[in-house]
């Protein structure tokens, strides 16, 4: 059934762990609102047919008062709570599935994404890197940590059934997991100017025994966050930033990932790669409490892939409260 309703639909595979489950939900509205459609036809047809009549036979029934046709008013009530309940129902499955689509994994896979006018780069944290082609083993959680270097771009896979947008400045996430080997097309859903129609990539889904021994033959690549330190280094970073839990003129690097970190205008945040990210570029939007705003911002300074090099560099320096 699930394949008959796919091919009739015209939905591309389904070669994720989460695909089946948005498409039957998606199977579930089309069959309701298609039935509920058919039930108001048929309904119009009877009513033309009991209540329809000639112009002379209307003017008679005027005279007499006319002709009225009484619903009940319980069957008034099932109808309007039957469709709220659907509503509501719809909007409590949709919302689930929202909640599990923003829960990576813990297992995953992190894998940087840069979108740029017209095309896809992606860097993994052993330090290989690829443009156009995505890499992914299967059956494992694989999170894309994305960014963007010019525009709003959206990386979108119809296989997988997921799609984010991608902003500069900022890092956005997704995952999923692939199902079965294969070569999975890829998209910008977001206009991005003249060549977006061509801004493409592949995901190509390997097994996990071929992924490996493709890690493996580009292993001479630098590490990602090696590559971070020294991109931190030439930044200036180690000016304010120390990695050995020393008190400085800004927070530790060490222990800070994962971390929950109170803010200067009240509340707090945890310190992950979006947040990193948004303190590079925005120092002052969500300043760490207790240090000074003294950090200037990186905006047009680093580009992506360094940006992506600090981050994995500071999640190397381990998980959880800064000494």
């Amino acid at each position: 059934m699930n394949e008959m309703l796919r091919v009739l639909l015209a939905l591309p595979p389904q070669a994720s762990t989460v695909a089946r489950e948005l498409d039957t939900l998606h199977y579930v509205v089309i069959t309701i609102s298609v039935l509920g459609a058919v039930g108001i036809t048929v309904a119009v047809a009877l009513f033309l047919v009991r209540y329809g009549h000639s112009v002379e036979q209307g003017k008679a029934e005027r005279a007499l008062g006319g002709r009225r046709a009484h619903v009940p008013f319980a069957l008034e009530i099932i109808v309007v709570a039957g469709l709220l309940g659907l509503f509501v129902l719809f909007g409590v499955i949709g919302f689930r599935q929202y909640v599990h689509l923003r829960r990576t994994p813990p297992d995953a896979m992190p894998i940087y994404v840069v979108g740029k006018q017209w095309m896809w780069s992606f860097a993994y944290p052993d330090g290989t890197a690829t443009n156009g082609d995505l890499y992914v083993p299967v059956g494992q959680p694989v999170e894309l940590l994305m960014t963007s270097r010019d525009v709003i771009h959206s990386f979108f896979v119809p296989a997988f059934r997921v799609k984010h947008d991608v902003v500069p400045g900022r890092m956005t996430r997704m995952w999923f997991e692939v199902e079965r080997p294969g070569v999975y097309d890829a998209y910008c859903t977001e206009y991005c100017g003249l060549s977006h129609s061509r801004m493409r990539a592949r995901v190509i889904a390997l097994p996990p025994d071929e992924f490996a021994a493709w890690s493996e033959r580009r292993a001479d690549v630098v590490d990602l966050a090696a590559r971070g330190q020294r991109v931190a280094a030439e930044a200036g970073c180690f000016r304010c930033h120390t990695v050995d839990g020393t008190p400085h003129l800004g927070p530790t690097f060490a222990g800070l990932y994962g971390s929950r970190v109170p803010l200067a205008g009240g509340g707090s945040v945890v310190v992950d790669e979006a947040y990193i990210t948004e303190s590079m570029m925005e120092p002052a939007r969500r300043l760490h409490e207790g240090f000074a705003p003294i950090m200037p911002s990186y905006m047009g300074v680093l580009p992506a892939p360094d940006t992506a090099a600090i981050v994995e560099y500071v999640r190397s320096l381990g998980e959880g409260t800064p000494p």
